[in-house]
């Protein structure tokens, strides 16, 4: 069963981190979870190199960060009856986020999809912060991306092959659910088609491959169909034939969910930010209309 009693949320108090606060107080009231929000303070330096009154900005910046955490704790606390603590340290948002993260092992890292430099002209993309974290926590995390007032009741859960790991997205679907519909999706395909059709490979023997690879896909799909879900929770199951990222993309805008959950592959951590930055789950998170958890 997934866990869910720490929460660790970012914020630069912008509106597009107020969404992620929201969802992360709205989260901490249904698992019961402590919740713990981090702001990151801009380096002095930054301030010092402006102009000769770089200190009495960076004096004024200081002192709004030290209000403006209160005034989102009472906001929580106001909000969803439930108690918060929070922090303000200094130095670059990635790097200050994914220090709090090691310190307090939170089962959820809750973060926007853009903070203060956000436009409607950007959407869907994702801001540079978040790419980061999206690459380098260990922990899942959940980008925020559209404004709600009430718990998620449709998500889209993107499963691979791994009948352990399509189980997890599921579960942790389910977990972030109230009650509603959890759609998984398994999109399959058979590599290099067309090769095989330049090799002269018959279309026959490709249209035997495409179902020995779809009935592996629909052997994960029945085992976890075979699961309980939560109470007032439906699952449906959408085999797909397709691209990974294309086909599931295609699949949130048919069934309009308000999350999206995908699993992001281990890898060294020398290498861990270049795959990541090719990988299905970064890709469906950068380009999905909706709120994503990306789990490890």
């Amino acid at each position: 069963m997934t866990v869910l009693k720490r929460i660790l949320v970012a914020t630069d108090f912008s509106a597009a981190a107020r969404q992620a606060v929201w969802r992360a107080g709205q989260l901490a009231k249904q698992h019961d979870a402590h919740l713990h929000l981090v702001h990151a303070q801009p380096d002095w330096n930054l301030f010092a190199r402006a102009s000769s009154s770089g200190a009495e900005h960076y004096r004024a910046v200081v002192e709004h960060a030290e209000q403006a955490l209160q005034d989102e704790i009472t906001y929580i606390e106001a909000t969803f009856g439930i108690h918060a603590r929070g922090e303000n340290r200094m130095g670059r948002a990635s790097q200050v986020i994914l220090a709090v993260v090691a310190e307090v092992e939170p089962h959820l890292l809750v973060v926007g999809a853009r903070g203060e430099h956000n436009s409607p002209a950007m959407a869907p993309f994702l801001g540079g912060t978040a790419l980061k974290l999206i690459a380098y926590a260990g922990s899942p995390v959940l980008v925020v991306r559209k404004p709600s007032a009430a718990p998620y009741a449709v998500a889209v859960a993107a499963v691979e092959c791994s009948s352990a790991a399509a189980r997890a997205l599921v579960q942790w679907a389910m977990a972030l659910l109230g009650p509603g519909d959890c759609h998984i999706v398994h999109a399959f395909e058979v590599p290099y088609v067309e090769r095989m059709r330049k090799r002269g490979v018959s279309e026959t023997a490709i249209r035997l491959c495409t179902e020995e690879v779809r009935n592996a896909a629909k052997s994960v799909i029945d085992e976890i169909l075979d699961d309980e879900p939560g109470p007032g929770q439906r699952l449906h199951a959408h085999l797909v034939c397709g691209e990974p990222v294309g086909a599931v993309l295609a699949e949130i805008a048919r069934c309009q969910p308000d999350l999206v959950v995908v699993g992001k592959h281990e890898h060294p951590p020398r290498e861990q930010h270049l795959s990541a930055l090719g990988s299905v789950a970064l890709r469906i998170a950068y380009h999905a209309p909706v709120d994503v958890l990306v789990v490890p």
